[in-house]
């Protein structure tokens, strides 16, 4: 009792070493030795007399005071390793105290109490009161709060519809709460942070705040997600249930796009990262009367599942309604044949987007056939005003994005005056805002985003240029724009990846034609604000394309992808959690690429990920084998890339091997991962990540 007691007054004073650690783990499969004895105990009391003469209960009154004062003890261990804090803590360690020391008085003046029957059972009963009210604090902090009466005190929550969804509400704090809330409560604030409210998720813990606004990949969350699960200090633990990849990259997303609270879900952009994610997450509404009613029949679900694709997606807009929402991505899978073969559907399909497809004014005469549409979106297509006059005769079309299109003022009035419109992005277009104040007037029903318009009245730093075409694999040359939304922002630009500064780089004036590889970066100033952060894109060019590939060993599954991401001419950016990107730790990246025909090569380039603060590095070594035939290849060359130093920052790697010329028809490629990471780094000796996003052949 006395080393219990010293434990409770100087818990704050103390560091236990790692010996005593596993003592205290021992607390959760211990506890129950005590509880079961301590209630038996107390049971002697109603047994007659004369069963005392036996000496057994005595020796189970001593076992029960012993073991209790042994579980809170180590229970105190646990606390004191755990790194938890708040008030259900608090009061589990006091209660548990009481109860300990109520055994030890049972055991000490048993004969009192067995004298002094009627106040011996009181006491008893106070005491088991005692058990199940510090076993109720138990529950709480291993199983969440509420967690006893939940079942029968916990509301049920309707399945809210993603137009009156809350972003914080409906979509990440349910996640936080079923695979965050049971560390980080008011009940148990592990490493100071609470997660069950906004306050606490914005106030951070002891570590620091929990994320950067705008930026995932600095973000405390994000960083502790992506540790490998063998890391103490990756959440959630291994020993609770793991998040989704979908929740991962939702949460991602949410960061990304601002931390976004009590803002509706409808109110952002159609085509807005976060919404389309949070959508497909929230799913279907499963009530009929929060879902708009059809009167058209449902299509054929074999027709529905035979033109549905990974580039072509088909989706119902709820369980058991008619309408389809569909949306095209891969804008070199894309053709205006891929939309007529829509056609069969045209009666079903509610929803439609195009956004950054060549799309072009002829397509929409396709669209027009579709008399139910009522979403519409066509950012960053070619459509024009010719285009738009194809839409006049959809009667039911209320919502429609325009965003980086060359529409004008002028070409606004030939759909404005749909009967059902309400909404109309234009954002990123050639109109002039100045110009709106006349057609707002006429049509009062229709809202008319524009986005943000710099009036020279904001002084703060400017955001990165946006750059037209990403990061990708191009054949013999590209052509890239660079535009800033702020009036007066001057770009300025470099194509071998430094980043320009207010006096050095080129000046953007005229799109850049490239027809070699290069790392473009650009920054936006303007006088009197901060200079933006690099925008930074990777543009390689192309020699020869496998005709098909095999992946030899399987990337993590938590980082898995089809084997025609490493030739998909699309690489992977800074965010390795997109689903761009391969990840491998256990076991090294190796493929195959076949060619049909017999082809000369004599480079290969892998497209690599260096996130030191997430564990991954260059690969250790990197080997291409060739040949004619799949089981006589021979080592055509191999690159060490090396071990980076502390202070590199984080970039994309291009890793090049370069070899004389062979002719092969197979192409064998090894990436070895770094076995231990190195000294400096915080998690020294620990297995490192290798990331692959794209393999190119000259």
């Amino acid at each position: 009792m006395s080393f219990l007691l010293f434990l409770m007054i100087f818990q704050q004073f103390l560091h236990i070493p790692a010996w005593l650690q596993v003592a205290g783990r021992m607390h959760p499969m211990f506890l129950h030795f005590p509880i079961v004895l301590l209630l038996f105990s107390f049971l002697t009391l109603w047994m007659p007399a004369k069963k005392e003469e036996d000496g057994w209960p005595e020796i189970v009154r001593f076992l029960a005071a012993l073991s209790a004062v042994v579980a809170a003890i180590m229970g105190m261990l646990l606390s004191l390793e755990d790194d938890r804090s708040g008030q259900v803590l608090q009061w589990h360690k006091w209660s548990g105290a009481a109860i300990t020391l109520m055994g030890f008085l049972f055991y000490r003046y048993h004969a009192f109490f067995s004298n002094k029957n009627k106040y011996g059972k009181i006491f008893a009963m106070v005491a088991v009161c005692g058990i199940m009210l510090t076993g109720h604090f138990g529950a709480e902090l291993t199983h969440g709060e509420n967690y006893l009466f939940g079942p029968v005190t916990k509301e049920i929550k309707r399945k809210i519809a993603p137009d009156e969804a809350l972003v914080f509400r409906d979509v990440i704090q349910p996640i936080l709460e079923r695979k965050c809330v049971t560390c980080h409560s008011h009940a148990s604030r592990k490493g100071g942070l609470m997660m069950s409210d906004t306050a606490g998720l914005l106030a951070g813990g002891k570590t620091g705040p929990l994320f950067v606004a705008g930026n995932a990949d600095l973000s405390l969350l994000l960083q502790r997600i992506h540790l490998p699960e063998s890391d103490k200090k990756h959440m959630p633990p291994r020993s609770r249930p793991q998040l989704t990849y979908d929740e991962v990259v939702l949460l991602r997303t949410w960061v990304n796009t601002g931390v976004l609270l009590n803002k509706k879900l409808s109110t952002l952009p159609a085509q807005d990262t976060f919404r389309v994610l949070a959508t497909r997450f929230l799913g279907p509404v499963d009530l009929k009367d929060e879902q708009p009613q059809y009167d058209f029949a449902a299509a054929d679900e074999k027709k529905i599942n035979a033109l549905n694709s990974n580039y072509r997606v088909i989706k119902p807009q709820g369980t058991g309604s008619p309408a389809l929402a569909v949306s095209f991505f891969g804008k070199y899978a894309y053709t205006k044949k891929a939309l007529e073969e829509l056609l069969p559907l045209k009666q079903q399909i509610t929803e439609l987007s195009l956004a950054r497809m060549p799309a072009k004014d002829d397509d929409l005469g396709i669209v027009k056939q579709m008399p139910h549409l009522r979403k519409l979106n066509l950012n960053y297509t070619e459509i024009s005003s010719k285009g738009l006059e194809e839409l006049t005769g959809l009667k039911n079309l209320t919502e429609i994005t325009l965003a980086g299109t060359g529409i004008e003022v002028k070409d606004l009035e030939k759909i404005m005056g749909l009967p059902k419109l309400t909404s109309v992005f234009i954002w990123d277009t050639k109109v002039d805002t100045t110009q709106l104040a006349a057609i707002r007037k006429k049509y009062k029903k229709v809202k008319i985003e524009t986005g943000f318009a710099d009036d020279g009245s904001v002084i703060t730093a400017l955001s990165p240029p946006v750059i037209s075409l990403p990061t990708r694999v191009f054949d013999n040359t590209v052509e890239i724009t660079v535009k800033h939304p702020f009036h007066g922002a001057i770009i300025r630009y470099s194509l071998d990846g430094t980043s320009p500064d207010s006096a050095n780089g080129e000046i953007y004036k005229t799109p850049i034609l490239l027809n070699s590889s290069v790392t473009f970066t650009a920054r936006a100033f303007k006088k009197g604000w901060l200079g933006s952060s690099d925008a930074t894109a990777i543009y390689l060019k192309r020699g020869v394309k496998p005709d098909s590939i095999e992946l030899i060993t399987l990337p993590d599954p938590k980082y898995k992808a089809n084997a025609m991401l490493l030739v998909d001419e699309d690489l992977g950016g800074m965010d390795f959690g997109n689903g761009q990107w391969m990840g491998y730790q256990k076991n090294d990246a190796a493929c195959y690429l076949y060619f049909n025909h017999a082809t000369n090569v004599q480079q290969v380039l892998l497209n690599t990920l260096k996130r030191l603060d997430q564990h991954i590095f260059p690969p250790a070594k990197i080997e291409v084998w060739g040949g004619i035939e799949k089981n006589k290849l021979k080592l055509l060359g191999k690159i060490t890339p090396g071990i980076p130093a502390a202070k590199e920052k984080n970039t994309l790697n291009q890793e090049k091997i370069s070899f004389p010329i062979a002719s092969v028809k197979v192409l064998k490629i090894i990436a070895t991962p770094l076995k231990a990471l190195p000294q400096w780094h915080a998690d020294k000796g620990k297995p490192g990540w290798t990331f692959l996003s794209e393999i190119v052949v000259e």
